[in-house]
């Protein structure tokens, strides 16, 4: 068989150990239309990327990045998901191709039975499966959601942390067997294996982590949000409590008025005042409309008209505590700068939210005095407004980006316009 030949079926049995690596971390995340399209083409790629030839750290930061576009293009995740997801995917190949390697030596088996085709077929059922075992022990803990909700940070520095030992280990174990020395090259050979698998290990650990400091966040909020409650309720139970008693003199009043003029003066404020009972709103999501509703009775006891036009029947796939998050900053906001307004008719909030084009639209629209100007897409105050400043901000852009959505701001004529769009999976 010639060099060339070779090498081409060195790199096509690498990149199927890889594909399968990234098997079990692949299945847990959700998935675009059209997957085995999809697929075909992603695969069709990677195997025009084996013809070309390149050194070899060169060639696995190469096959790294095809492969994390072939998870992006096929899964519903951000591109920093996809990194991960490869990552991990890779760590897991090459924790098999070390112990094979390892167990090789140990039974004698020369090295020249590597290259046979019966070698490749070994090696590629061992890594098929290996898939289930790392299904369970790391991926499907490591998922929530059909997610891995890595920021870049982490993303990159598990990324790199990956390329580092596969690319020292490969050199120190290349170097031992070359130089003959068959129980070094073993001892590499474990020692890569015991640091994949602790890598692995270390991200289910933190994840769990994560995910429990997060619970603990939603815990706490959720118990801000109980005082706030309790707060609104009293409130409303006072207006509620001033308002029958009004109804009940005015109903009195109503029996001994015999002018029509006054008698329809007196049903129209009637009718006003009944207007607070009909607060409630229902969108199709129930966190929806919890946050809705709250807001919204806030606004009828300060004098605020909030309207809105919702429909949250395709909000299933986000987390409660996110759509809390969004809505819950996005109206504080706008009801702090409309309460400074003098001009009661600008005391107005308009909520919108729809689903169009495999996307999921919030859109927020307020009056405000004073100047915006922008920071990091942010705006920063200039007039002694902090309405649209600090965390809220911040948390519904990166809340947003969770989902691999976007926040756009846009000020025209005293009038704040908040858009969210999150890609809704398919």
């Amino acid at each position: 068989m010639n060099e060339p030949l070779s090498n081409m079926l060195l790199h096509l049995r690498f990149l199927s150990e890889l594909l399968l690596g990234i098997l079990p971390f692949f299945l847990p995340l959700a998935k675009r239309k059209h997957l085995w399209l999809r697929l075909i083409l992603s695969l069709c790629c990677l195997c025009a990327m084996s013809l070309i030839s390149l050194p070899f750290g060169a060639e696995l930061f190469f096959y790294f990045l095809g492969a994390a576009g072939m998870v992006w293009l096929c899964c519903a995740v951000t591109p920093q998901d996809a990194l991960y997801c490869v990552a991990c995917g890779y760590a897991w190949q090459h924790f098999c191709y070390a112990l094979r390697e390892a167990v090789r030596l140990a039974a004698g088996i020369p090295d020249t039975v590597v290259m046979a085709p019966g070698w490749s077929a070994v090696s590629i059922a061992v890594i098929l499966v290996s898939t289930v075992p790392a299904y369970f022990l790391f991926a499907r803990q490591m998922a929530e959601k059909k997610q891995y909700n890595m920021d870049t940070h982490h993303s990159l520095a598990s990324t790199i942390t990956v390329l580092i030992i596969v690319w020292i280990f490969s050199i120190a174990a290349s170097t031992a067997f070359e130089a003959g020395m068959e129980r070094l090259y073993i001892v590499c050979n474990l020692y890569d294996m015991f640091c994949c698998f602790f890598l692995l290990w270390i991200q289910v650990s933190q994840i769990r982590r994560s995910r429990l400091e997060r619970q603990l966040t939603f815990q706490q909020v959720l118990r801000d949000r109980q005082r706030e409650q309790y707060e609104l309720t009293r409130e409303n139970i006072d207006l509620i409590n001033r308002k029958c008693h009004d109804l009940k003199h005015q109903m009195a009043a109503l029996r001994t008025i015999v002018p029509e003029a006054q008698r329809k003066a007196y049903l129209d404020e009637v009718e006003r005042s009944i207007h607070i009972y009909d607060s409630t709103l229902e969108t199709g999501n129930e966190v929806l409309d919890t946050i809705l509703t709250e807001k919204s009775l806030y606004c009828d006891t300060h004098q605020i008209n909030m309207t809105c036009v919702a429909d949250g029947s395709g909000l299933a796939f986000m987390d409660s505590m996110d759509i809390y998050a969004i809505f819950g900053n996005a109206l504080d906001n706008a009801i702090r700068a409309v309460l400074r307004l003098d001009d009661p008719q600008k005391r107005v909030i308009a909520v919108s939210v729809w689903t169009k084009n495999g996307l999921a639209l919030f859109q927020f629209e307020n009056y405000f005095e004073g100047e915006l100007s922008f920071d990091d897409g942010l705006p920063r105050t200039t007039k002694g407004s902090e309405d649209y400043h600090g965390y809220g901000m911040k948390s519904i852009r990166e809340t947003a980006k969770k989902y691999g959505g976007q926040m756009t701001l846009h000020t025209e004529n005293n009038l704040f316009l908040l858009r969210v769009s999150v890609p809704v999976p398919m």
